[in-house]
């Protein structure tokens, strides 16, 4: 199983799905974490690889399949307040890997921009200030596509739709045609495409209609192997969903919480760093059209401050030797001193 689907069945427990309509992109948080990784092989970045299952090449076919895909925009970068103190071949790896030319932090209305320029304007901030705030790794996906086969606007007509904390009234898309379809004891699920695009939407619908079948409903993985063509009725509202997480607490419930102590980025960002703060907005449209999604997930870190190292004391208070060496250590006088 990827790992971005063992993550996204993970942070069901930690994320509240079911209180209000909610996107997250569990790739951008991953795609992110990808740049914190490279800064660092120390104690705190192999517990997030242990604890999150990350696996570092996967992620990279991953990402590299995006950016072949036409219906896709990816992007990422550094912002730094101290562009000096980082070294050369990490600048190097950074354009190799993720295309990043790292950037001079200034203000929060710089990074917000960047954010805007790369989800087609559809997130526009993600900091509003950037006091204690060092550097930022940051990434960004826009995905626009049009259906593959689109639903008549004529046929959508205002329904019932009945969530978990009521009912209330929406705008029902319909259509009837063959897809891909599929269902079990708990869940049918239907496959739609896109035109000119490698993704496609995967609508799973529990047949119980709980928080907790809600949930369970996302660990369905085998079943999208015995989705065949069929005439089918689908009817879906349209929906226009905007999210933010700060996921701090997400991680450390998944165990991993030391980069938020520290992280020894010294032979790449130049300093001792801790994370500050996970923080992730996205944007999501379905309507007859097609669908447009964005995602914008920016590491927000500052350097430790370098605690002066205690002074030593050596108090000759009691015996000792007195030594006179040459420069290769040899011993040519040996004194003790005893009383």
């Amino acid at each position: 199983m990827l790992t971005l689907n063992k993550h996204s069945q993970k942070v069901t427990k930690f994320i509240d799905f079911t209180s209000k309509s909610t996107c997250y992109s569990p790739f951008s948080l991953m795609h992110a974490l990808s740049i914190l990784v490279k800064c660092s092989n120390d104690e705190s970045i192999k517990e997030l690889v242990s604890k999150l299952e990350f696996n570092e090449q996967e992620m990279h076919e991953f990402s590299n399949m995006l950016k072949q895909d036409s219906s896709v925009a990816l992007a990422s970068n550094i912002f730094d307040t101290q562009l000096e103190k980082i070294a050369n071949d990490f600048k190097a790896l950074m354009m190799k890997t993720f295309e990043i030319v790292p950037e001079k932090l200034v203000s929060a209305t710089q990074v917000n921009d960047w954010c805007a320029k790369h989800t087609n304007n559809k997130i526009k901030e993600i900091i509003d200030s950037i006091d204690g705030i060092t550097t930022i790794l940051i990434s960004a996906i826009h995905f626009k596509a049009a259906w593959a086969f689109k639903f008549d606007p004529k046929m959508t007509v205002q329904k019932t739709f009945n969530g978990f904390k009521g009912a209330s009234t929406v705008q029902m898309m319909h259509m009837k045609k063959k897809v891909h379809y599929g269902e079990n004891d708990t869940v049918q699920m239907a496959r739609l495409r896109y035109s000119n695009s490698g993704l496609q939407a995967l609508i799973i619908l529990p047949r119980e209609s709980t928080p907790a079948a809600f949930n369970a409903a996302l660990c369905v993985e085998n079943l999208q192997e015995n989705l065949f063509e069929e005439m089918t009725t689908f009817e879906m509202p349209r929906f226009k969903i905007e999210s933010t997480f700060n996921l701090n607490d997400t991680l450390k419930q998944l165990g991993v919480s030391k980069i938020f102590d520290s992280v020894n980025c010294i032979e790449t960002l130049g300093d001792v760093m801790k994370v500050q703060d996970v923080v992730q907005k996205t944007f999501m449209e379905t309507n007859e059209e097609g669908t447009e999604a964005a995602a914008v997930t920016g590491i927000m870190m500052m350097r430790c401050a370098m605690m002066p190292e205690e002074p030593r004391e050596m108090i000759c208070d009691r015996p000792f030797w007195f030594l006179l060496v040459n420069q290769m250590g040899g011993i040519v006088f040996a004194t003790s001193v005893v009383e």
